[in-house]
């Protein structure tokens, strides 16, 4: 809301207020998921360019700058934590010469995911595949089709690890990728929005269920 409101107000118009870019953005937000899509899944340039509209202002600077500053917003003040477990698997995996990319709904394009790993964490990925650049969020198997192109490789040999049941597991399996359900992470609030199948059904979808990236049943998958 902050880069919004400083953004948007730039210029001969005066400051906006926050309650005004509030309800901007949940007018745009509510928009986009009356028409079948999600914020997740537009482009920062154009999220930018439709909370301009609502407001009606012009940015006073070039919408390729503010599309890359407002993809940036949060990564300094409030950085998302990296996970010591996820590091190690993916240096185990690329010292044996495995690909690895990331496939995320997020807001953020894929350049400042980028810039943030390497950054901030030892998280390395060839590619990182965006909902916002793709257009599609997952369960959606475009965006898990996204990724294949990436690795140019058959889905059956492509192995896709997250922590949600329905976007993860569910949504890679449809696209014909292998799927593992890492549970180690999640917290409550996934827990109510997501639970966890039952054993059997997670054997039935062919998913292995693993607590720890280091589990050896996930190891000898991968090997």
């Amino acid at each position: 809301m902050d880069f919004l409101q400083q953004s948007l107000s730039e210029g001969s118009e005066g400051m906006l207020t926050r309650p005004a870019i509030e309800r901007a953005v949940n007018r745009v937000d509510e928009d986009l998921r009356s028409r079948g899509s999600d914020p997740i899944e537009v482009d920062p340039g154009t999220m930018v360019e439709l909370y301009a509209r609502a407001v009606s202002r012009t940015p006073a600077r070039p919408l390729s700058e503010l599309a890359r500053q407002y993809s940036r917003v949060g990564f300094v003040s409030d950085p998302p934590p990296s996970n010591p477990e996820a590091e190690a698997l993916i240096a185990w995996l690329e010292a044996r010469g495995f690909p690895v990319i990331a496939i995320s709904d997020t807001a953020r394009s894929e350049a400042s995911w980028q810039e943030f790993f390497r950054a901030r964490t030892r998280l390395r990925f060839q590619s990182v595949v965006t909902s916002c650049e793709v257009g599609r969020a997952k369960p959606d198997p475009a965006i898990f089709q996204a990724g294949v192109r990436r690795l140019s490789l058959p889905p059956a040999a492509i192995l896709h690890i997250g922590d949600r049941w329905d976007r993860d597991v569910l949504g890679a399996l449809g696209a014909g990728l292998g799927a593992v359900l890492y549970s180690g992470l999640r917290e409550p609030a996934t827990a109510d929005q997501d639970p966890l199948p039952t054993a059997e059904s997670i054997a039935r979808s062919g998913a292995l269920h693993v607590r720890h990236l280091d589990d050896p049943a996930l190891r000898v998958l991968l090997e």
